[in-house]
């Protein structure tokens, strides 16, 4: 899906009434001066941000082209648990949407080049979700991947919890994290008519890989206008850049009988798991006070556990390498995604 779009919009309209930030001299001469964005409030709760650029053509206030930055899929939508690949209709309809809200009336000739995506681009952000067995398993690859692979960026770096490979680049950027997660976090979470529904449900076990090309990737790539991004182009542009995380380590998935224990016992359960022998290992009271309570949950750390090779293990690799989840046929029942989707 298309997460995030910088583009510059062609649409003669008087200047925005907006804060302005200015570079002075200390003798007092502007170097330059811009236009601050202002919020345009979308679906739900969601908002997009414009300021005006360009040239005034006329000498009477008319500006030529319109900013537009942010997150169309979930200003449409009100989420962006999952959306559209196609980048010219999802700017097309927030365009729409943010002129009607503005009070602007576009001229024919420019409505045509923003209806065929004739148009420059600065930034676009592409995403697909991954299946795993559970949250838990979704914080595990990441925990992995943190340590386990590299790009020719170098290795990744953790900043709260999302991982980014290239954080420091100027061309292009991965990040991955837990969808199930991010939308628990306070200006993530879902509009209250929208909680309601399976997002949240669906969201929980997904592991979230986003790819971000900036302004002079887009350029290297030859990449100027929107319309050249077309949904093929997008979904391969995503596989390769993706398949640039180089990894061959492997990682333990967590299993359902470890999510039912409490963190107290977690690090009982992984010596049992791992075949140690707790009676000898811990002092007899103890032993005895964790037997109890690991019964419970229906564990008896009296017997060896069967060290199988067919434990829970599986390849970094295969996680990536993996189709993206499909959009359940739900969302295009319930109208939760853009009508350029497909199914």
């Amino acid at each position: 899906m298309i997460d995030w779009i910088t583009a510059k919009i062609p649409c003669r309209h008087s200047r925005l009434k907006s804060d302005r930030v200015y570079k002075v001299s200390p003798s007092g001469e502007i170097h330059w001066e811009a236009d601050c964005r202002i919020s345009i409030p979308g679906s739900f709760e969601s908002s997009i941000s414009v300021r005006s650029v360009g040239v005034d053509e006329t000498n009477q206030g008319t500006i030529s082209h319109l900013e537009l930055s942010g997150n169309p899929s979930k200003f449409l939508q009100g989420h962006n648990i999952f959306g559209s690949d196609d980048l010219v209709s999802l700017v097309y309809d927030t365009f729409i949407k943010v002129v009607d809200f503005l009070g602007i009336t576009v001229d024919i000739k420019d409505l045509a080049l923003v209806k065929k995506g004739d148009y420059s681009i600065s930034r676009v952000d592409i995403n697909y979700s991954y299946d795993l067995p559970c949250r838990s398993d979704v914080l595990s690859v990441i925990r992995a991947l943190e340590f386990k692979s590299k790009t020719r960026l170098g290795r990744p770096v953790m900043k709260g919890s999302t991982l980014y490979w290239g954080d420091r680049s100027n061309y292009w950027k991965i990040l991955t994290y837990s969808k199930g997660e991010e939308i628990e976090i306070k200006n993530h979470q879902l509009p209250p008519e929208l909680k309601i529904t399976e997002l949240t449900k669906w969201a929980d076990n997904k592991l979230r890989i986003e790819l971000r090309l900036l302004r002079k990737e887009l350029i290297r790539l030859s990449i100027n206008k929107a319309c050249v991004l077309s949904i093929e182009l997008a979904q391969k542009l995503y596989k390769e850049y993706i398949g640039r995380i180089n990894m061959n380590e492997q990682i333990a998935l967590t299993d359902e009988k470890e999510m039912l224990i409490p963190q107290k016992l977690r690090l009982v359960y992984t010596a049992w798991k791992s075949g140690q022998d707790l009676r000898s290992a811990l002092p007899i009271r103890t032993y005895y006070r964790r037997r109890k309570e690991m019964l419970e949950y229906g564990i008896n750390i009296d017997l060896r556990e069967d060290k199988s090779p067919t434990r829970n293990v599986i390849p970094l690799i295969r996680i990536i390498e993996a189709n993206p989840a499909q959009i359940p046929e739900w969302a295009f029942s319930q109208n939760l995604i853009h009508r350029s989707a497909t199914r």
